[in-house]
């Protein structure tokens, strides 16, 4: 006589299913993605050159600058430089630390949906800048305090929403440039050096060369972006900003996505 094993029972059944089923939450994603980018050796340094430059910045204006200078949206937008020039590298660590550091097998054997990490990749890095901006609003308030007390300063408490938030949304879009060339190219090296280097040429160019001076209002980033950067945005600077972003976001962020998903991982 042989012995048969018991049936399944169906709570059994319904819980190898949702076991097997059941993706990662997003907002797991995020914060483990977050995690990677602040827990290397990589994104803590460029973190503290980051909050480093921040505070060069904000003395050099609360010491050089006229009393009147001294407010908290100005001490805040001379802060806010340094982030906006270098806060962009993380969504390159970001996008290429799968490839460079050999941890793509492992993420995504848990999380077969590449596009998905990808997507928790860009949330947790937003989310890197938007804490770096909080930052800088609270150090850009105690120095407007510190010129009050000591440098004779303006001390106005003003904040132009419209400036605020076209630094905010700068810095969203830039975290998501870093993301798109490193995701483009996979590896941080190359990435980089292309981040900062062709939108040099290509501003360049437009200086040089008379008749490229009329496509570079539409397709050159650096200067699309410097209305949305002071709030002064009107409806044909959203239409240029919007092409130049395509061009400079968008298309790099689709050959990323396309790459990311095909490629074999080892």
């Amino acid at each position: 006589m042989t012995a048969t094993a018991p049936l399944p029972t169906t709570t059994t059944r319904r819980t190898a299913q949702a076991s097997v089923t059941r993706p990662v939450p997003f907002v797991r994603l995020a914060l483990v993605e977050l995690r990677k980018q602040v827990d290397t050796r990589a994104g803590v340094w460029l973190l503290a050159i980051i909050v480093v430059l921040n505070a060069a910045l904000s003395a050099l204006v609360l010491f050089t600058a006229e009393p009147a200078a001294r407010t908290w949206q100005d001490l805040t937008t001379a802060s806010s430089w340094g982030q906006l020039l270098l806060l962009p590298l993380i969504g390159i660590l970001a996008a290429t630390g799968e490839w460079s550091q050999r941890t793509s097998l492992t993420t995504f054997t848990l999380e077969p949906r590449r596009t998905r990490v990808n997507g928790a990749k860009l949330a947790s890095a937003s989310l890197l800048g938007l804490g770096v901006m909080v930052g800088a609003l609270f150090a850009g308030a105690l120095l407007n305090i510190a010129g009050v007390l000591w440098l004779d300063g303006d001390g106005s408490w003003a904040m132009e929403w419209a400036l605020l938030g076209g630094m905010l949304l700068s810095l969203l879009l830039l975290v998501t440039q870093g993301l798109a060339f490193g995701l483009a190219l996979l590896s941080t090296p190359i990435a980089i050096v292309a981040y900062l280097v062709l939108p040099t040429v290509w501003t360049i160019l437009t200086m040089l060369v008379s008749a490229l001076e009329g496509p570079a209002r539409w397709l050159n980033l650096d200067s699309t972006i410097m209305p949305l950067m002071d709030g002064q945005m009107t409806g044909a600077a959203w239409a240029q900003l919007a092409t130049s972003s395509a061009v400079w976001i968008g298309l790099p962020l689709a050959i990323g996505l396309w790459r990311t998903a095909r490629r074999d991982v080892s």
